[in-house]
């Protein structure tokens, strides 16, 4: 699921403070990125919501969409999977110059890690747990652990209890509005912008 990960944070949705917690690292995160202050900030929401598992995040894209972020890619409604990842970040480079990218992502693991959120610097490789191989995607990425992996990875997303996924989703779609909502402050307030409200999908 992972590659050249650095910086990485694991909080749990038990923790006390996990989303102010969470909220911190994403800006620490944008603030090492080169050039943050002036490439656009896209949020990379990956997943469907055909398996309860995998929809984490697009139930996170419609989050932010519904408060106000900007430049989110994969939600309930346009969803960003394994049949149009490549071509919508093909899209997104093509666009937006030099873009910034957080992808958020579902991820299986061992029965202790059970909602736990990791945020670190690089790259996910999205689709491991199925059996897919897409390309790594992502300056920081999020990933939210929804249930046990075994070998049946589509029936692990499947079998995922709704309950779990949608308090992963509020967590990080709520520490994500934190961390984008300081950055553009303080962009605003050195008369700078890395928002783009113009937002361009596959066809």
């Amino acid at each position: 699921m992972r590659q050249k990960v650095t910086n990485k944070m694991i909080a749990n949705l038990s923790e006390a403070g996990a989303e102010e917690r969470l909220a911190g690292h994403i800006g620490f995160l944008l603030a090492k990125q080169e050039g943050v202050k002036i490439r656009p900030v896209i949020v990379l929401c990956i997943g469907s919501d055909r398996y309860t598992g995998d929809a984490l995040g697009p139930l996170i894209g419609s989050y932010l969409l519904e408060h106000g972020a900007y430049n989110i890619y994969g939600s309930l409604e346009r969803p960003v999977h394994a049949g149009n990842l490549v071509e919508t970040v093909k899209i997104i480079k093509t666009h937006y110059p030099h873009p910034l990218i957080i992808a958020v992502d579902a991820c299986l693991g061992r029965a202790s890690e059970i909602g736990n959120i990791e945020a670190w610097e690089g790259g996910v490789e999205a689709g491991i747990a199925v059996g897919n191989r897409l390309p790594c995607v992502g300056d920081i990425s999020i990933i939210g652990v929804v249930n046990t992996g075994g070998q049946f990875g589509y029936i692990d997303l499947q079998t995922t209890p709704l309950s779990i996924v949608v308090k992963l989703s509020k967590t990080i779609g709520k520490a994500l509005v934190k961390a984008l909502g300081r950055l553009s402050a303080v962009d605003a307030a050195a008369g700078l912008s890395n928002l783009n409200g113009e937002i361009v999908y596959p066809t």
